[in-house]
C-alpha cells in the first residue's frame, strides 16, 4: 500500500529521512502555494489533487501535516489517517493558540508586519530566541509559515473528517503539541516534537503495523461530505 506523508509547517521531505529509507512505496508532498484567504479546508481540498483519486493509499502527516493529511482524507480512497505529534481536532490544540486567534485575524501578510515591528521595538522586554524567531516569521520566505499560523488558529474540521479511522502516535515530551491534550494510540516515553527523526525506529514500527492493519480495506471509496 502507497503511503503518502505531509510534513511540518516549516519542514520538508527531510523530516521523513529515516521513513523514506525504510518504506520503498512512501511519497512525501510538497506544499502548494495557498491562495489569497484560503481556509485550511479549502487548502486540504487541493492538496488531495495532487493524489491520483483512484489510488488505494495511507495518508498521514506530522505535526501541521497531520492536520492537513486528515482533511484530505475526506476527499480519498483513505478512511484511515496517520497522525504523527499532531491532533485529531481544533480543541486539542494548546491554549496559547486559541488565544492567538485576534492576533491571527490580521491575515499572513499584516501578522509578518507585526511581527517584524514587535522584534524591532521588542528587545528590552522580550527574549532573544524570541525576537530571533520573530524576525525569521516577518521575512518573505516565511509566507508559507504565517499562512499555515492563521489556517490552524481558524481550523474548523468538517464533519467528516469524525469519520476518518485515525492511527496516532505521540511523544511524552512534545512541548508543541503537549500529549496531554490528545488521544494518542502509542505514547514515545522520552520523544519530542520531532519524533520521525530522534524516535525513527518506533515510528517505522508503527507505521508498519498501521499498514498491515489497513490492507485489507484497500477498496474503501471516499467518504461523502
Amino acid at each position: 500500500m502507497a503511503i503518502v506523508l505531509l510534513s511540518g509547517m516549516a519542514a520538508d521531505e527531510r523530516l521523513f529521512g529515516p521513513q523514506l529509507a525504510h518504506f520503498p512505496d512512501l511519497r512525501v508532498l510538497r506544499w502548494i502555494e495557498p491562495l489569497p484567504g484560503e481556509s485550511l479546508r479549502n487548502y486540504a481540498a487541493r492538496m488531495a489533487r495532487l493524489i491520483e483519486p483512484d489510488c488505494p493509499c495511507l495518508i498521514g502527516g506530522a505535526s501541521f501535516g497531520g492536520i492537513v493529511a486528515l482533511e484530505m482524507a475526506v476527499h480519498l480512497r483513505a478512511r484511515e489517517c496517520v497522525l504523527i505529534g499532531s491532533v485529531r481536532s481544533p480543541i486539542e490544540l494548546p491554549l496559547r493558540w486559541r488565544l492567538l486567534w485576534p492576533v491571527m485575524l490580521l491575515g499572513p501578510d499584516r501578522l509578518g508586519t507585526l511581527a517584524g515591528l514587535v522584534a524591532r521595538w521588542g528587545r528590552r522586554f522580550l527574549s532573544g530566541g524570541t525576537i530571533r524567531r520573530l524576525r525569521r516569521l516577518s521575512q518573505p520566505e516565511a509566507a508559507f509559515v504565517r499562512w499555515a499560523m492563521c489556517a490552524v488558529t481558524h481550523w474548523r474540521a468538517r464533519p467528516a473528517v469524525r469519520r476518518v479511522r485515525v492511527f496516532q502516535i505521540h511523544g511524552a515530551n512534545d512541548q508543541t503539541l503537549p500529549v496531554a491534550l490528545t488521544r494518542p494510540d502509542v505514547i514515545v516515553p522520552t520523544g519530542g516534537h520531532a519524533l520521525t527523526l530522534f524516535s525513527a525506529a518506533t515510528v517505522n514500527e508503527f507505521l508498519s503495523e498501521v499498514v498491515r492493519q489497513v490492507a485489507p480495506s484497500r477498496s474503501a471509496r471516499p467518504i461523502e461530505n
